[in-house]
This record gives C-alpha cells, structure tokens and sequence, in this order.
C-alpha cells in the first residue's frame, strides 16, 4: 500500500482540507483529515509513505474533447501517443473527437480510438504510461451544414434514420457522445434514436429556434457543446433577436452539463462570467477543443482534412483568422477560469475532473479522490504548477515541463472578476 501524507486534498466535490490518501493496488483504499497515523494490522512493513508536504492533491484531469495535440492527430497518429503526452500534464482521462470529416476519415478515427482503447484494456493503462481513452465524441458528422466553423460543410450530413444507422454501425463501438444539431428535420428523432442506443447526445453548431431546440432536449439531448461557439441566434418576424441555443440551455437544467473552452478567444471572459451566474461551477465541464499544434509552440498545421492552419496567440485560426480549434491545454484552460471568474479553486476543480466524469457515467471510477475509485490523481503547488502525477496508483515517472504561451487574454485585463458577495 501507498500512503499520500501531508496533503491539501480538493476531492472534487468542492470541500478543502489537509489529510491523506491511502492506495491499495490502483484504488483509493480510504480518504482522512489530519495526518496519518497506522496502528496495529495498517502498520504494513510494506507501507510506503510519501510526505507532500502540505502541496494541493486533485483528481487527474479529464479533457472531453480532443482533436490532437503535440503535433499529431488523432487520424493520422496513435492516439495513445497523444494521451501519453497528456498524462506528463496531469490529465489522466481523455476523450478524443472530431468534425465533419469525409466518410473514410471518420471510420478511421474510431478505428484508432477503439484501438487505443483495445491495448489500455489488454494491459493496464500505466503500464502504456497513457492517460485512459474513454472514447470518442463525434462532434460531426450531424453539424448544421450552414453552421459547420472551420469544418468543411460538405462533409455534414443530415440525421435521417439511414445515417444515424450507418454511424452506429460504422462508428458505434468507438462513440460514447455524439453531436446533433437541432433545427435539422430529422433532429429529434435521431437524438431519440442515438439516447436509446446508449449515447451520450450534445447539440451544438446551430442556429436554431427555442421551439427546435426545445424538442431535441425533449427527446434526450443532455449536453450543451462549446457554447457560444457557432450557435448564432435568429432575428424574429418582429426583428427582435430570438433565443439562442445557448439561452435556452442555460434555462433548461434537463440540459445537465455545459462545455466551456476557455482560451479567452473562443469565449469572451464575460460570457464564462455569465454560464458561471446562470448555472454555477456544478454544470460546467471545461474542454480544451485542441488541435493538433497544441502544446507545441505557434505555427503551421495540417488539419484531418489536409487543410493548412495556423496556431497564433494560443488558439488554431484560417489564414483569414477565423478560430479553427484552441491550441492552450487543460491546465491552461483551468488556470484561466480561475482568472475569468475568480472561483476558489477548490470548488472549480471539479469542472476538470468530477464533472466530466459525472456527465459520462464514470463518476464511480475516476473524478473524484473518494474509496473505490482509481487511484489516478495529479499533485500541484499552490500557484497550480503540476508537480506530480499517479495513474493507477503509480506515480508517473516524469511530469512536463511543458510551458505554452499563455499570455494574459486582453478582454481579461479590462474587465473584474465575479463578485463573491
């Protein structure tokens, strides 16, 4: 057994206090305030205690989405080689994705995904020393083609009973969430069909009336993905702006989890400020959305599509500027929602490690520094600077020093943060 002593712990359930871990195999055997003190059968000779010396001990990170990273994608590379990566960051969980890919492309994404997911379970994960893959978000292909950002609309295609079909054939075994964009006709069916095959459905790219979202969230549709990123509101007959997709989700709790990327580019300061208002820290799952140029410093790409892009200032944009994806990690994305909102973080955390393992039905395993769960947990120093990882109960054997350029985002430098009162 291994003992964690002497650590602040942020179990992701917003409580604060020092105490201790205990690890027995790659489970958290038991979880107490205070310092350790073994008597009589716990006083193993085997025992290992490590002191941390009061430093803060969080659930590892869990990233929803993930195109890519360190320069590679998940299309043409392993993404083992990606979570490996991602691991050295304190992020022990992640969720690949992908857009409006041609056909070909999307087959072979889940073929890699389900592949990677193949050899963490015909070993351990720490033994491939790679963050564990949940699957695969499908962010397209169910896109509304007029809403598509940066993806090739011709790639969208409608949800019709054939295709919803066709991608839980082809592409089921890899999915755990799938995209659909409400304002399609076949919208809520397809979220019917998907939520009772047991997906996870999102909705976002839209532009849809509060009537067409209304019967997605009727039909089961329980995630709201990236929001205020392509969901452009609709002027009404009375040239008054109607609700947005993101206005109806913040009013509807049927939707259960918000996607927030928050690189300071993709979502105004003010706007995080504002989903905080309306829903609090327990909906959000905070998401990186990262390209494949992420973790590496500014530059060209080439996107899944063969497209050349282009990481400036943190975040992937067109030769025209138009956002294309983040380039900032999970660490950065969090560290700058601490910044946007001014929320203890120890109540946040659990937009990075608690919550996205709720929304995916995983809260049992990991997310959450609590008895029976995996011991897969990051250790940090006060100024939230990683400083060591476990996966499975074993300690990783070398943390990132990874440093991305994350310079203050100008809107941040102009506006305060919440108010606590």
């Amino acid at each position: 057994m291994i003992v964690l002593e002497n650590a602040t712990i942020w179990p992701g359930d917003g409580r604060s206090f020092l105490g201790h871990v205990v690890i027995d195999g790659d489970r958290i055997r038991t979880v107490g305030e205070g310092r350790f003190g073994p008597t009589g059968a716990a006083s193993d000779q085997n025992m290992v205690i490590e002191d941390l010396g009061g430093r803060v001990l969080t659930p590892g990170l869990i990233d929803l989405m993930v195109l890519g990273g360190f320069d590679q994608s998940i299309l043409r590379n392993d993404p083992l080689d990606i979570a490996r990566e991602y691991l050295m960051l304190g992020v022990t969980s992640c969720q690949f994705c992908n857009g409006t890919l041609p056909w070909e492309a999307q087959v072979q994404v889940a073929r890699n995904v389900d592949a990677a997911r193949s050899a963490q379970r015909a070993t351990q994960p720490n033994a491939l020393a790679a963050a564990r893959v949940i699957g695969l978000y499908l962010e397209g292909p169910f896109q509304h083609p007029d809403f598509t950002g940066a993806s090739l609309r011709e790639n969208a295609m409608l949800p019709t009973p054939e295709n919803v079909d066709r991608v839980l054939d082809a592409l089921g075994s890899a999915t755990t969430m799938i995209n659909v964009s409400p304002g399609l006709a076949d919208s809520p069916a397809a979220v019917a069909r998907l939520v009772a095959a047991g997906k996870i459905v999102s909705m976002a790219h839209s532009a849809a009336t509060a009537d067409e979202v209304l019967a997605c969230i009727d039909a089961g549709t329980s995630v709201l993905g990236h929001v205020f990123d392509n969901n452009s509101g609709l002027i009404g007959d009375s040239g008054v702006q109607q609700p947005t997709l993101e206005q109806v989700a913040l009013v509807d709790e049927r939707v259960r989890w918000i996607h927030l990327i928050c690189d300071g580019a993709h979502v105004h300061p003010l706007l995080v400020q504002l989903v905080v208002r309306c829903r609090g820290a327990k909906s959000l799952c905070i998401v990186t959305d990262c390209v494949p140029k992420a973790g590496r410093p500014d530059g060209e790409y080439i996107w899944d599509d063969g497209r050349r892009f282009y990481k400036k200032d943190g975040v992937g944009r067109t030769d025209r500027h138009t956002l294309t994806g983040s380039g900032l990690l999970l660490p950065d994305m969090f560290r700058n929602f601490l910044r946007f909102t001014g929320l203890p973080a120890h109540e946040a955390i659990c937009t990075v490690t608690l919550n996205p393992a709720t929304s995916l039905g995983l809260d049992h395993e990991i997310g959450l520094i609590a008895p029976g769960r995996l011991a897969d947990l990051a250790l940090w120093t006060d100024s939230l600077r990683l400083e060591g990882v476990w996966l499975g109960g074993r300690r990783v054997g070398n943390v990132s020093r990874y440093a991305e350029i994350n310079a203050e985002v100008s809107p941040a430098k102009r506006i305060g943060t919440m108010s606590r009162a």
